[in-house]
């Protein structure tokens, strides 16, 4: 099959990472479940597959203006069907205070919850004062697994689903990750 992915070399940052999702999610790409390859040189990315060397060569010229960065290119890769699957996490957003922390999820992941989970009660932001302690009943459960699934209305199962999810500072700084391994 002849198929196309959009990349620049020397890898791509968790910022420009952003920007490239935005940019699908823009033109109409449903993120979650996606055809897609693993990102050489990591264990936690996918990047979206192509069909058409058209559009992938203009989804990289839109993306190295985005990022002032001419490097991108589409560049031919060779597989035989690509894994379909989410690209890219739910990103909660950890603005520290004083007194605690003020938990959001950024308009992407609310907009890709949105359109999969319409019913969900989302409570918009979450602040934890210094020193809270997360429900100890479910031994098997990771605290900010049991705080990912509160602050974005769905179930582990279903963030898992829809590609993990991160927690990042303001400036994109990641404060923690679970998502899963890529497998390439």
């Amino acid at each position: 099959m002849q198929a196309y992915t959009v990349t620049r070399s020397g890898g791509v940052t968790d910022w420009e990472f952003r920007v490239y999702i935005a940019l699908l999610e823009e033109i109409g790409i449903d993120v979650t479940n996606v055809p897609r390859i693993p990102e050489p040189g990591t264990n936690s990315r996918w990047l979206y597959v192509w069909t058409d060397k058209r559009l992938a060569e203009r989804f990289a010229r839109e993306l190295g203006l985005r990022l002032h960065d001419r490097t991108w290119v589409a560049e031919e890769i060779s597989i035989s069907s690509p894994e379909t699957g989410p690209i890219a996490p739910l990103v909660i957003v950890a603005f520290p205070a004083t007194k605690g922390t003020t938990f959001f999820l950024d308009s992407g992941s609310l907009a890709r919850i949105g359109t999969h989970f319409p019913n969900v009660r989302l409570p918009g932001e979450i602040f934890l004062t210094k020193g809270t302690r997360f429900n100890d009943a479910d031994p098997q459960s990771h605290p900010w697994d049991e705080f990912a699934s509160t602050i974005t209305g769905i179930p582990q199962e279903e963030i898992e689903r829809m590609g993990g999810y991160r927690i990042e500072s303001p400036d994109g700084k990641l404060l923690h990750e679970a998502v899963p391994v890529v497998v390439g």
